[in-house]
């Protein structure tokens, strides 16, 4: 963890502080027959202010209950992700903009994008988690399910992805259920997880508090995702916001045990400081890393998987910017062993998603996890001897041994090493490298198809609950 004290004394600080507040203040739940259950199960409750505590009984409770291994996974029920070989990468989302494949303008995202985004994260090697990405504005309120309904027809990768209304996680239940060949086999080895963001401090939604319950009745792993933004809904040192971004999902962490044991739960964070000079939220700041990876710490400290928000820039074109920012909120990431690092695609602040990005950024992450492998341990006698017989200034370059074992060396796909005069000659920008790559894997990927029928049941749930008149097209 990335601070100047004893990581463990970090951690426990933390901890303890969060435990006060939850003890002696509470959480907010605004929703009234939320609040009745929690205080029919123990919960100190004020009914006037909507104000939940926790007690040291309750969250020893929940945190025996709590599922300490959480698996997502694949369409094909095998598990494609396992945690704790390295972190997992994840697409971004879900901005109501996109940055045209064509044009290189913002725009407002549609159904297509929900599609062609997701089938570029089925293609590309480096992602393993998908997401819609965008808001498919085109779709009116309902936008939620047909972004679940493309992420089911266009990926067969696991995938993660939340519904705006109560009222429809039956039908996004359906849908999944019809994918894995019945409730009982999502359930046994779901490969879709949901995530919902309290409000900074204490605070959610009465419509998200509904949908994580609703979630929660079908064992769906749900991620707490928290928001804080130091500063303004969190105090403006680090170590205050997290405690902010703790309080914020160990509340609901309790609550869920509580109510629903062994619900499988996932710590979150995308939290970050506020620009004072701007006042606006800089994604790409070094203390989102910074931030998120102690959101990592503290999941560890409970035994949880973190998905925390890294992988991020505020820059509008890929540049420079972008690539400075990407990788200093990604890298503390890697140092704290996050299980799950979101924002793949991400531009703007989060306020919009690039193909050529998201092309970008599966380069990228191959080069993190090359570097995350480091020296390897292995027997020298191979290479003392080469040494000791190329020496004083020998060539190693025709050795069978240099032959053999350069192939472990990183290779990139996008990024230029030639020589000056032949990239000159090209005259190509990386922008336009990544604009054809995507362009070239939307022409040619074809992910792979539901099982016969599955379709068309996703289909009949659909109409049930937006109108006769939807159809895949």
């Amino acid at each position: 963890m990335l601070v100047s004290h004893q990581p463990d004394t970090v951690v426990e600080l933390v901890h303890e502080k969060t435990v006060e507040i939850l003890s002696e203040v509470g959480f907010c739940v605004p929703e009234r027959d939320a609040l009745t259950r929690l205080g029919a199960a123990g919960f100190p409750v004020d009914h006037d202010s909507q104000m939940a505590r926790i007690t040291p009984e309750l969250l020893a409770a929940a945190l025996e209950r709590l599922p300490k291994d959480v698996r997502l996974y694949d369409r094909s029920r095998g598990s494609p992700a396992p945690f704790g070989r390295g972190p997992r990468f994840m697409g971004a989302g879900t901005p109501v903009n996109v940055f045209d494949l064509r044009t290189g303008k913002r725009r407002s995202a549609t159904r297509q994008d929900v599609r062609d985004l997701v089938t570029l994260q089925d293609a590309l090697p480096q992602v393993d988690i998908a997401r819609p990405t965008v808001t498919a504005t085109d779709q009116g309120e309902c936008s939620d399910l047909v972004e679940i309904a493309e992420l089911l027809r266009c990926t067969a990768k696991p995938v993660v992805h939340r519904t705006l209304s109560a009222r429809r996680v039956e039908a996004a239940v359906e849908m999944l259920a019809a994918v894995a060949g019945g409730e009982d086999a999502f359930r046994a080895r779901p490969s879709f997880a949901t995530l919902y963001c309290p409000i900074s401090p204490g605070y959610m939604t009465p419509e998200n508090v509904r949908c994580v319950l609703r979630w929660a009745e079908y064992g769906v792993p749900i991620t707490l995702l928290s928001m804080a933004m130091g500063g303004a809904s969190a105090p403006a040192t680090l170590l205050g916001e997290l405690v902010v971004i703790n309080a914020d999902v160990l509340a609901w962490v309790v609550a869920l045990q509580i109510l629903y044991p062994g619900t499988p739960v996932l710590y979150g964070s995308v939290s970050a400081v506020l620009d004072m000079r701007t006042g606006l939220l800089p994604l790409g700041a070094p203390e989102r890393g910074t931030i998120n990876a102690g959101a990592a710490a503290m999941a560890r400290r409970y035994g949880m998987l973190s998905m925390c928000g890294g992988l991020s820039s505020d820059a509008k074109e890929l540049d420079a910017q972008a690539g400075f920012e990407k990788a200093m909120t990604a890298v503390p990431l890697l140092l704290e062993g996050t299980d799950i690092i979101y924002g793949v695609g991400a531009t703007d602040a989060g306020s919009a998603i690039s193909y050529t990005q998201m092309v970008f950024d599966d380069e990228v992450i191959a080069g993190l996890r090359r570097v995350m492998e480091s020296i390897t341990l292995h027997d020298l006698d191979e290479e003392v001897a080469l040494i000791k017989a190329n020496t004083p200034r020998g060539n190693f370059l025709k050795a069978k041994h240099t032959r053999r074992a350069f192939r472990e060396h990183w290779q990139p796909n996008l990024l230029n090493r030639d020589a000056y005069d032949r990239w000159q000659a090209k005259g190509t920008t990386m922008e336009q490298v990544c604009r054809d790559r995507a362009r070239e894997i939307l022409a040619q990927h074809k992910p792979a198809p539901l099982p016969a029928g599955v379709e068309a049941e996703m289909e009949r749930v659909m109409r049930r609950h937006l109108g006769p008149d939807f159809a895949f097209e």
